[in-house]
């Protein structure tokens, strides 16, 4: 599994720095973003991907360095193992991640910005309960402790096969929600309405282009959708037995050529083959159904997710007859509409023809 990840980010990265093209698919992100709003879309290809390999690199270390074996590890422990491990993988990733872009673009770090980042993440360290809401902690509980010892818990809600078939994409899936949180925290601080002093915003790394207003819209349009997800799309996933997944999709990019090259060249062209465009792997961020049961967690529901969960049942009941009714009445509207309006609209016709001495 980690291989598998690894191979797909690399790749994508040495993709990118071959071909800057690819860091601009303008029409395919803004698809994206209507899609399925990230704050990581906000950020360009090559930070992106940097920040999910950096994320990956310090989640498989950290999953390396958990000490003990499957036997000494019991639920509650497990548990709190985990949570620790997630909530405190958010700081390190992201400090790194800025101190390599701040790097790569001026080759200096910026000490103002960097505590700014250490003060706002210590300010919301629950960010395993975050994926709590979305029922994904189970799953991701699961997932690690199989990376850790190769094994499903002994209260696994999954057992091995599902984790080896299915790990890959639910790893991926992890990956790109922690980079996403860090994602969200760092346009928050260069928002309009962020903590961040308007020195250090405008000396700040270049990382999105989006204008004031498209950020702020896409900031929007995440909350808005963590908001649905939490409370309906989380409970309708339940109840049809899936998990609504984040998964690198690998897709093909030509190579552009060098046209300087072939004009120099030009002579050339007639006596050698025309040689096959080469192909560039990147990857962009797909969504992805993944069917698994569901149960268990559909009794835990309690509040306003169980009584949405109710909805759900009883319009499944009421549906049916609900869609007889509709279409009675339908029936009836459309005959009132043909048969007595149009039969009246006949006569006034008739009246006038008489009238006006027509046969």
């Amino acid at each position: 599994m980690w291989s598998e990840v690894r191979s797909k980010l690399s790749e994508a990265l040495q993709a990118n720095v071959q071909d800057a093209s690819l860091d601009n698919k303008e029409d395919e992100l803004t698809n994206d973003r209507k899609n399925y709003p990230l704050s990581m879309l906000a950020i360009h290809g090559g930070p992106r991907l940097r920040l999910l390999l950096i994320t990956f690199q310090l989640l498989e270390m950290e999953v390396g360095n958990i000490s003990g074996s499957s036997e000494l590890v019991d639920g509650i422990r497990w548990l709190q193992v985990s949570t620790t491990l997630i909530n405190g993988l958010i700081e390190p990733a992201f400090v790194k991640w800025i101190e390599e872009e701040q790097a790569l673009e001026n080759g200096q770090i910026n000490e103002n910005l960097m505590k700014m980042i250490r003060s706002k993440t210590k300010e919301d360290d629950r960010i395993f309960n975050r994926f709590n809401r979305f029922g994904k902690s189970e799953l991701y509980l699961d997932l690690l402790f199989f990376l850790r010892f190769g094994s499903a818990r002994s209260d696994s809600y999954f057992d091995a096969k599902f984790l080896a078939e299915h790990g890959a994409r639910i790893l991926e899936d992890l990956i790109i929600s922690l980079a996403d949180v860090i994602a969200s925290i760092y346009l928050e601080l260069m928002s309009v309405d962020g903590d961040m002093s308007t020195e250090v915003v405008s000396s700040g790394l270049a990382l999105c282009s989006l204008s004031t207003r498209e950020l702020q819209k896409l900031r929007n349009e995440v909350a808005i959708n963590w908001w649905l997800r939490q409370y309906f799309e989380s409970v309708v996933s339940m109840y049809e037995d899936r998990f609504e997944l984040y998964v690198l999709c690998r897709k093909k990019s030509e190579k552009p050529v060098d046209n300087q090259a072939e004009r120099t060249n030009w002579w050339m062209l007639a006596f050698r083959k025309p040689s096959a465009p080469a192909l560039l792997d990147y990857v962009n961020i797909s969504p992805f159904s993944l069917p698994a049961r569901r149960t268990k967690e559909l009794r835990a529901l309690i509040g306003w997710r169980y009584y949405f969960s109710l909805f759900l049942e009883l319009s499944d009941i009421a549906m049916p007859f609900v869609r007889a009714a509709v279409s009675k009445v339908s029936a009836a509207v459309s005959y009132f509409w043909v048969s007595m309006i149009g039969r009246s609209l006949g006569l006034i016709f008739s009246g006038i023809r008489q009238s006006l001495g027509w046969r």
